[in-house]
């Protein structure tokens, strides 16, 4: 939760649509939680570090999580310490990470390899090692630790720079055995000297202090913290600053013979030094037991202030912005400027708040809750810039228009088909509108059909002809191509299913490197990547195709209106060449796919009806011929025990399996096959799949039910029988009165019927009427029988061979470093397969999201790595596409 003063809209503020995050005169908004992490182990975040490409977390499970800051997915799990990492530094140029552990020791580890070079050993029992600090310019380690002690290590020292042997091991003492800590909640043992060797350290360099580099009794309590600093007022060169238990803080030059005392901030012995963090303009800040923060002036070594900042002991500070964040025991955040008044509170965190870190971009906190949060802050001091942006590359989701853009149109709840939200959809049309045209495209509305969303037109014009480049061989009388992007800005209502999101739908939530909300997927996430992969062409000067974007408000229900609106407006589609899309997703979570293909859909109501009124099942059952048995035997009619549709004709025009089409079905099998042998199953397939008896391969090792479910040829049946071959589904069966005692005088029936190639929709839809009628005559009834189809879809099937699937496989390959599988769907998207009819151009369907997607049900989410990716491999795709490309 945050706290801070809410901006009331004005006429001034901003218009839905602006990506332009606040106007010149308008002042910066508060610091944000932008993402969520979750510490896989479950166990507190005691440490964390973080580098301009990294986030290094340290556990109390005793391994180094390390976290792509970027997308935030776990890189890799660095493991080696055998006690709790307590500590984490980098060295300025961010080559080297540094740790220290409760098992007493400090490893350096290669941030470029991600590999531990060093394993550092105390020559005395030192207890637990709370802080590290490296000096570039002496070369040293500082080491801050439990036995009172300030120890340094010399890299450049040959004596102590040793080899790949086992160092000799200090005993530990019965009184640092265990240690209980309230902000553990358990003891944390500290292990055996037998039990630090670790078989994974062969390769690692054995390094031991030697005794002239310890300062024994530094200070009369445990050292916590360590800062080093340069050129501080008065004191030339590097000065190392220390604060311990004892509630002293000490200054000391770093010299050729070791430390020199300077000077002691005489501190209260029950206000032990937690934690440090200095001011630019010479304030040092001390988060101390208790909750209060003590400034010191450098310059006079005066204390100036002791702010009463939490309710318990501070365990962290850092300044990120020209103001001071405090983390505290009490669960809170707390943002200090220059006059030490506190502008900002963040409780996100439901436990002890033990570390922060900062980096280029972020603010990062991590809690007892096993959580960290990242958080976007911006300045105090300037006016926030808009667009604030690395560069068109960046892949910083606080400085990324795509993501701010993103959050904005998810909290547009654009449901179609219901009344109520008529003005929310028109709004989210809005929105795509203005960021389009915000980013250089032709864009406008093209009104659907009465009562119904409008569509949205965005054109981006090619920079300039190929031909017309430098050094280009492009023939200048070829046509420049041009790209449909169809999409659709509509989503499912999740108003009903609120509860059982962990977020609010309508609010965009980072969660461990994914987003969620209502639409994130489908199909507002990959809408909006696309069109700033197009942007980010415009910018680069790189677009060599138009660009159209079409993106409808009713595809959820049925694209009504669609193919009329956009026939009113033909000339806005004149030579098209392709037609893009992405409102998929992938069969697993690893590894990329094509669709090229979807099944067609009739969607029908069946009623049988009396002209009686409901009649009362104990006066009239038996006696009147009930509309609900008449179905229900109509219904038995349509479908055989073997699940065969009963309709005479059905499958005459099912396209018979060709040799090349059932080559595609090979590398799936392959990549299925592998997945069985994994523990994780489950969250490699699709939820569909999982019903293939994969899902539960676990269960049935050792089985013959399991060998025959993994059987080839079965899983390729499996397969085409929920992707290419035509079913007929049973959806509900509403009746006019819903009452135990009464027959309905009518019932009605929601009907599917899955087509696909060649199967006609009207020959089948005619075969559907016919049947019900014969079946209904057959049952001699008096009740009324009719057939109405609702909508219709027809199937979708691409050419995998064109040099626009080629395009696309190689765009996917390129970013992935993997071959795409190209599948098919069950389901059915209106849109397709009449768009390539309307354009007399092929269509490409690019799924972005993965099979953990959840789009239409609760907590539906998109990967955020897999989004960054969408938009790079569109943008490869354009690339690729020119003149030379043939129309198909």
């Amino acid at each position: 939760m945050l706290h801070c003063n809410v901006i009331v809209p004005t006429s001034a503020s901003v218009a839905v649509g602006n990506i332009t995050k606040h106007t010149a005169a308008e002042l910066v908004s508060p610091s944000r939680c932008v993402h969520s992490l979750s510490q896989e182990d479950h166990t507190s975040v005691l440490s964390l570090a973080a580098s301009d490409k990294y986030l290094f977390s340290g556990s109390q499970g005793a391994h180094i999580a390390v976290w792509d800051l970027a997308t935030f997915t776990l890189v890799k799990l660095l493991y080696g310490h055998q006690g709790s990492v307590l500590a984490l530094s980098l060295s300025p140029d961010e080559t080297w990470l540094f740790s220290s552990s409760g098992d007493g020791t400090v490893r350096v580890w290669d941030i470029e390899s991600l590999q531990c070079v060093y394993l550092i050993h105390c020559c005395h029992d030192v207890g637990d090692i709370f802080s590290i600090v490296y000096s570039d310019v002496s070369n040293l380690l500082f080491l801050g630790s439990q036995n009172t002690s300030i120890q340094w290590y010399d890299f450049s020292d040959p004596q102590t720079n040793g080899s790949s042997d086992p160092a000799p091991m200090a005993s530990i003492s019965p009184r640092y055995t265990a240690q209980t800590s309230k902000f553990f909640g358990s003891k944390i043992d500290t292990p055996s000297a037998e039990e630090r060797k670790n078989p994974m350290d062969v390769e690692v360099i054995q390094c031991v202090i030697r005794d002239s580099n310890v300062l024994v009794n530094a200070h009369d309590g445990y050292v916590y913290c360590l800062a080093l600093e340069y050129d501080l007022p008065n004191i030339e060169g590097e000065v190392l600053i220390s604060g311990a238990g004892d509630g002293d803080v000490k200054l000391w030059r770093i010299t050729n013979e070791g430390l020199q005392h300077l000077n002691t901030l005489k501190g209260s012995a029950e206000k032990g030094i937690l934690t440090l963090a200095v001011m630019d303009d010479g304030y040092l800040f001390c988060g101390v037991h208790g909750g209060n923060i003590q400034v010191w002036d450098l310059e006079t070594h005066q204390m100036i202030r002791s702010i009463m900042a939490h309710s318990d002991d501070v365990l962290s500070l850092c300044v990120k912005n020209h103001d001071v964040f405090s983390a505290s025991a009490d669960g809170t955040i707390k943002r200090w400027d220059r006059r030490f008044e506190c502008k900002q509170t963040l409780d996100d965190h439901e436990g002890i708040v033990l570390s922060l870190a900062t980096s280029q971009t972020y603010l990062i906190s991590g809690a007892s809750d096993h959580s960290m949060k990242i958080w976007d802050i911006p300045s105090s001091y300037s006016k926030y810039e808009p667009n604030r942006r690395a560069s068109v590359d960046s892949d910083s989701p606080a400085t990324d228009v795509l993501l701010y853009a993103l959050e904005q149109w998810i909290s547009v709840p654009s449901v179609s088909g219901d009344p109520k939200y008529l003005d929310e959809c028109r709004q989210g049309a809005r929105f795509l509108k203005s960021v389009l045209k915000q980013l250089g495209a032709d864009s406008r509305m093209i009104p659907g059909a009465s009562g119904r969303n409008p569509l949205v037109y965005g054109k981006f014009t090619a920079n300039s002809h190929l031909s017309q480049k430098p050094g280009s061989t492009a023939d200048p009388s070829a046509k420049v191509p041009t790209v449909l992007f169809y999409g659709h800005y509509d989503v499912i209502n999740a108003e009903h299913e609120k509860e059982n999101w962990i977020s609010n739908p309508f609010k965009l939530t980072g969660r461990d490197g994914y987003l969620y909300g209502r639409g994130v997927t489908d199909n507002k996430g990959p809408i909006l990547a696309s069109v700033f992969a197009v942007s980010d062409l415009v910018k680069e000067g790189l677009l060599d195709v138009d660009v159209i974007f079409l993106v409808e408000g009713e595809e959820e229900s049925g694209s009504i209106g669609f193919a009329n609106a956009a026939m009113q407006h033909k000339e806005l589609f004149q030579d098209i060449d392709m037609i893009l899309l992405s409102n998929s997703y992938w069969l697993g979570e690893d590894v990329p796919c094509l669709t090229y293909g979807l099944r067609g859909v009739i969607r029908a109501s069946l009623t049988v009806s009396t002209s009686q009124a409901d009649l009362h099942s104990g006066v009239e059952g038996g006696a009147a011929s009930e509309p609900l048995i008449d179905m229900i035997k109509i219904l038995a009619k349509l479908v055989s025990d073997d699940n065969k549709v009963l309709i005479p004709g059905f499958y005459d025009d099912v396209r018979p399996v060709s040799s090349a089409e059932e080559r595609l079905y090979d590398p799936i099998i392959s990549w299925m096959h592998s997945h069985v042998a994994s523990s994780d199953v489950n969250n490699a397939l699709h939820i569909t799949l999982n019903s293939l008896s994969l899902g539960d391969g676990q269960k049935r090792k050792n089985t013959d039910d399991h060998t025959k479910a993994c059987d080839p040829e079965q899983l390729k049946k499996s397969l085409m029988a929920r992707w290419r071959y035509p079913t007929f589904t049973v959806h509900k069966i509403d009746v006019s009165l819903n009452n135990p005692t009464i027959i309905p005088r009518q019932a009605t029936a929601a009907i599917s019927m899955r087509i696909v190639p060649d199967q006609d929709i009207s020959v089948i839809c005619e075969q559907f009427k016919l049947f019900v009628e014969n079946t209904a005559q057959s049952l001699g009834t008096d009740n009324k029988v009719t057939v109405e189809i609702n909508n219709t879809a027809d199937y979708w099937l691409g050419d995998c061979d064109s040099p626009y699937f080629k395009a696309a496989e190689k765009a996917i390959e390129q970013e992935w470093g993997i071959k795409p599988l190209f599948i098919r769907e069950g389901g059915s998207i209106p849109a397709v397969r009449w768009l390539e009819r309307f354009c007399s151009a092929p269509a490409v369907h690019l799924p972005m999201g993965q099979a953990s997607d959840q789009a239409h049900l609760c907590n539906e989410r998109i990967k955020l790595k897999n989004l960054y990716a969408g938009r790079r491999i569109v943008k490869s795709l354009l690339r690729q596409i020119g003149p030379s490309t043939k129309k198909m």
